[in-house]
């Protein structure tokens, strides 16, 4: 089952003041449902988009699809999915996935949804289009809950490696980069935690209180689920443009005006933060023009400062136009995964990464997003997210940062932990903290 050119479409105006009670009542209406993507700018206006909401939910019977199923000159469907990091195997067929997995997810899965709801950026209608009636649908949505129970359990998570081994693991980096070998490698550590009496839900709503991103997502498939509060674009389309939004470069905000703007000039003015986001830069261009007419790669935005809740980012737009005749696995192969999350030169940090790291990436640097009836697409990377196993009761993090020759190792693990104490942190009012 899919939505088709006969679906019914209907439009269902709200307030303003009701925007957030609706996204409440629609995450507990998901609930029940095996397959479904939620996808959501949390009214962060500050790149561009189609949605401020957008939902994809899969029948039980739906058949799921690859990538090439996907045609963007003719399109007539709409499409959910992800790209898992594991990927990079088809993308360089000498790469392996040899390491133990802490994320279950199919490596690319892509469904035709039954049921789709969006809410357009700056606009107060909420549009549901599916095979069955839409009123149907509009009144289970607004009989469900408009609130979520605040987390109550108390979590310690384990990291997979100790400070001594993390350190010892950016001097063996740092030895590759004087050899010559690559100029930047994006290291990950996994930490995880056994959860008996938290729902995914509950994380989810508590994540967007604590991190609202403009790439969030609540993504499931059967017992597996990502609950991410991405702020980085991994790829979009619009028309014929195509364009990437890498980010390298982060700083808290400031507890004032004064010291945000002097955050942004610190941000702006680091040598090492500027080195390493040059280097992504320029492999998305080189990236880009595998798929792009000949002379249209340009880099629209270079070393913009996007302010987010809570930091800062540094954030380049590089975009082309699509050569005729290419289509969605094309660009997919040209550019993933995001040179954000491996380094430079690409192959070669994706060879060590497999080396050094204790855990398959799975969906971790993956993206998530959707294809729209017109050939359209938005992905985002999958970073800042908890995976959680149901079956196991297990949820675990990921985290890690760009290392170069400068990286001191002792700083790069404060911030490493800096990272993974934001997602934590969520369970710590049950400590009493």
């Amino acid at each position: 089952m899919h939505i088709d050119n006969n679906s019914n479409k209907k439009v269902f105006p709200f307030q303003a003041n009701e925007l957030e009670t609706m996204k409440l009542k629609m995450l507990n209406w998901l609930q029940p449902f095996s397959i479904f993507s939620y996808l959501c700018t949390n009214s962060n206006y500050t790149t561009s988009g189609s949605y401020e909401l957008l939902i994809g939910v899969a029948a039980e019977d739906d058949p799921c699809f690859g990538m090439d199923t996907i045609k963007l000159s003719n399109n007539q469907d709409w499409y959910f999915g992800h790209i898992a990091y594991t990927y990079k195997s088809y993308v360089e067929e000498h790469l392996v996935n040899t390491l133990p997995v802490f994320n279950g997810f199919p490596t690319s899965l892509f469904y035709k949804p039954a049921i789709v709801i969006y809410i357009a950026r700056n606009s107060l209608n909420l549009v549901i289009e599916a095979d069955q009636d839409p009123l149907l649908i509009y009144n289970q949505i607004m009989s469900a809950p408009s609130v979520v129970a605040p987390i109550q359990e108390a979590l310690v998570f384990t990291s997979s490696e100790s400070q001594t081994a993390y350190v010892d693991k950016i001097h063996r980096i740092q030895d590759h980069i004087k050899m010559g070998d690559c100029y930047e490698l994006n290291y990950c550590v996994v930490s995880s935690a056994k959860m008996m009496n938290t729902s995914p839900l509950q994380v989810f709503a508590s994540l967007m209180k604590h991190s609202p991103s403009p790439f969030a997502a609540y993504y499931k498939y059967k017992h597996q689920q990502v609950l991410c509060a991405s702020p980085e674009r991994f790829l979009a389309k619009n028309g014929n443009t195509v364009l990437s939004q890498p980010i390298k470069g982060t700083i808290k905000r400031g507890l004032t005006l004064e010291q945000d703007e002097c955050q942004k000039e610190i941000l702006l003015n680091s040598s090492k933060e500027l080195a390493e986001h040059i280097m992504i830069v320029d492999l998305v261009r080189n990236d880009l023009a595998r798929i792009a007419e000949l002379g249209t790669v340009e880099v629209a935005e270079l070393f913009k400062v996007y302010t987010f809740p809570q930091v800062h980012h540094l954030i380049s737009t590089i975009q082309c136009q699509l050569k005729e005749g290419v289509e969605f696995k094309d660009i997919v192969k040209a550019l993933f995964p995001m040179g954000s999350m491996t380094g430079a030169p690409k192959i070669m940090v994706m060879q060590l990464i497999e080396q050094l790291e204790l855990y398959q990436r799975g969906l971790f640097s993956g993206a998530i997003g959707y294809v729209s009836p017109n050939g359209d697409f938005d992905f985002n990377v999958v970073i800042r997210s908890f995976f959680i196993d149901e079956k196991a009761q297990s949820i675990a993090i990921a985290s890690g940062g760009a290392i170069t020759i400068d990286s001191d190792p002792m700083q790069e693990w404060e911030e490493l932990k800096l990272k993974v104490k934001a997602l934590e942190s969520l369970f710590y009012k049950a400590k009493g903290c």
